[in-house]
């Protein structure tokens, strides 16, 4: 309703200022001397422009009076409808309202996705979905490698105790095989000095010292051998891990640098960003796609209405464009009137004064001329004067 409103609006200023001023005019009037040139001439130029104002002010109220007497007869010729023409109108109307109402369900609902990143996805549309293919290979190669190391990286920690273990055994070994024979040293000379100071025969403490070293070195032998052997092969397998572990860091690095280029390719910071993006992007596009259909099928609606207005011999079929509603709700319309009659009402108060503004200021200056007939001649000159 705030079109008709807006449309139909008042002036109620204009009228107060015109009022202010006659009124100012009236109680001045008695105590003007008139047979004073200057005072003469400024009160009938006073007079000349309330006429001047009041004329063109009826000028723009007649001319909103017939624009509001032809909406209200339009209105007439509506409701005077009948059969197809009637039920056509009204169906286009319903349409025009839904269509309307699935254009601001649209435009309040929240957007998927903001303008910049649809943007971005439209520009990607034809490679969306192979990128995100690519990414989510990528990444589960990054985490096989990941893994990969993982898995090297412990089997390395554990070879290198390992190792160390090796190398404690073998210098354990070592002291043991040093202090066996140190304690065979000392063992057969003391069998000596038993021999050699109490002459007793210790031959058999020598065999039993010799065959326990020998059976010690040669335990101790074996272990040292294998150890030394185990530690090669060690050795061996943890330079087997680091040359597997530099292989696949090789790989890691470039599946990293690989994968950073296609986040920024991509504007992602993975692959399950990417695809939560082109998700929403299809189903905004195609919300949009359904808005651009309900748009071009709301203003073939439109045009539509108009052309059949036209047709129906409205004069104004452009304003009903927004007035649709009004075509079907018989509540609607009856409102739309009551707003029309009672613009027409002000309008027609309006004319009132503004012609009685018009009318009383021509008679004041009839009023001078004839009571004062003497400046008849000067007063006629300030009017021509003031109409040219």
């Amino acid at each position: 309703m705030g079109f008709w409103k807006k449309l139909f609006g008042k002036r109620k200023k204009d009228e107060e200022e015109y009022t202010a001023e006659w009124d100012r005019v009236q109680s001045e009037k008695n105590s003007l001397n008139m047979k004073d040139p200057s005072v003469r001439q400024r009160f009938v130029v006073n007079c000349l422009e309330q006429m001047r104002e009041a004329s063109s002010e009826l000028d723009r109220i007649n001319a909103e009076y017939a624009l509001v007497t032809s909406y209200l007869t339009d209105m007439e010729d509506i409701e005077a409808l009948e059969g197809d023409a009637k039920a056509q109108i009204e169906s286009i109307a319903r349409h025009i309202h839904d269509l309307r109402r699935t254009h601001d369900d649209y435009v309040l609902k929240p957007s998927l996705m903001t303008d910049e990143e649809y943007s971005a996805m439209e520009l990607m549309e034809s490679e969306a979905e192979e990128g995100i293919g690519k990414l989510t290979k990528e990444e589960d190669y990054r985490d096989k490698v990941k893994s990969d190391l993982n898995r090297i990286d412990k089997e390395r920690s554990a070879y290198e105790y390992r190792r160390r273990e090796i190398r404690s055994s073998i210098e354990n070994s070592k002291g043991v095989a040093t202090i066996a024979m140190t304690a065979a040293v000392v063992l057969i000379i003391i069998l000596l000095a038993i021999q050699t100071f109490l002459k007793y025969d210790v031959a058999i403490g020598y065999y039993i010292t010799i065959i326990i070293l020998a059976i010690t070195v040669t335990v101790i032998y074996v272990r040292y051998t294998d150890r030394i052997s185990e530690k090669k092969r060690v050795d061996n397998t943890i330079n087997e891990l680091i040359l597997l572990e530099n292989k696949v860091k090789i790989r890691y690095v470039n599946n990293r640098n690989l994968l950073e280029y296609l986040y920024t390719k991509y504007g992602v910071s993975g692959a399950a960003e990417l695809k939560d993006l082109w998700e929403r992007y299809k189903k905004e596009k195609e919300e949009r796609r359904n808005f651009e259909r309900n748009e071009a099928v709301y203003e073939d609606e439109l045009s539509r209405l108009i052309r059949l207005l036209r047709k129906l011999d409205i004069s104004y079929p452009d304003v009903w464009m927004h007035q649709t509603d009004a075509l079907y709700d018989s509540r609607e319309m009856v409102e739309i009137r009551h707003k029309l009659i009672g613009r027409r009402q002000k309008l027609r108060k309006r004319l009132e004064y503004n012609e009685q503004i018009a009318r009383e200021a021509s008679d004041e200056i009839k009023g001078i001329i004839r009571d004062y007939p003497e400046y008849a001649d000067s007063v006629m000159r300030l009017v021509e004067q003031y109409e040219k």
